[in-house]
């Protein structure tokens, strides 16, 4: 087949271009599935599931933290913390760190709870694309995403922005390819993170 300038499609193909499509494609279904995934098991949106992870994986974070890892303007943070905090999933709190003006956020059991279902559910998407791949395989693209993360991710506040949908949990931060990027903005935790287990009702 000829266009118009005469060139055949297959003298125009470029193994590179079509690598980077792909990849863009890939990358792009894997996000709408994610979202999908986490829409569906929670009934909230993406912005409000990134908040409870946020929260969740740093408890008692001022609001200006926060607002860094989810990478909106304060007011914005302000009002959807308020509208979790309203449907029971967060508590706010003056006072820390012995500031009256600094408010700190954490989760309600509730709030735990849908930490836990928004983590199952996307890790369920995350197990079924690497469903097919061996030991070997999986070990490679390991491999390959840690050498290509610091061509996506930017030092600083955007390392906490690719991981505000991580289960920390299951990635020790010593070997995470966003902070490997970029050690030198890594702050080591004093222990390791470990995901809410609400506490079970009695009765």
């Amino acid at each position: 087949m000829d266009f118009k300038n005469g060139r055949s499609q297959a003298s125009l193909f470029s193994e590179t271009l079509f690598a980077a499509n792909i990849l863009g494609a890939f990358s792009r279904a894997l996000c709408d599935k994610i979202e999908g995934a986490i829409c569906q098991e929670t009934g909230l949106s993406p912005s409000a599931c990134a908040a409870i992870i946020t929260v969740g994986t740093e408890p008692n974070a001022p609001i200006e933290t926060l607002r860094k890892m989810l990478s909106l303007e304060h007011s914005s943070t302000v009002r959807l913390l308020t509208r979790l905090e309203e449907q029971g999933y967060l508590m706010r709190e003056r006072g820390g760190g012995g500031d009256r003006r600094e408010v700190r956020v954490s989760l309600t059991d509730a709030g735990e709870t849908v930490f836990n279902t928004i983590l199952d559910a996307r890790g369920g998407v995350l197990e079924a694309a690497l469903n097919p791949l061996s030991d070997a395989e999986r070990q490679q693209l390991t491999g390959l995403v840690r050498k290509l993360m610091p061509k996506v991710t930017e030092p600083g506040d955007d390392q906490h922005y690719v991981c505000r949908l991580c289960d920390m949990e299951v990635c020790p931060q010593e070997m995470c390819p966003v902070n490997c990027a970029f050690p030198e903005f890594y702050d080591a935790p004093i222990t390791p993170f470990r995901r809410p287990r609400p506490h079970a009702k009695a009765g």
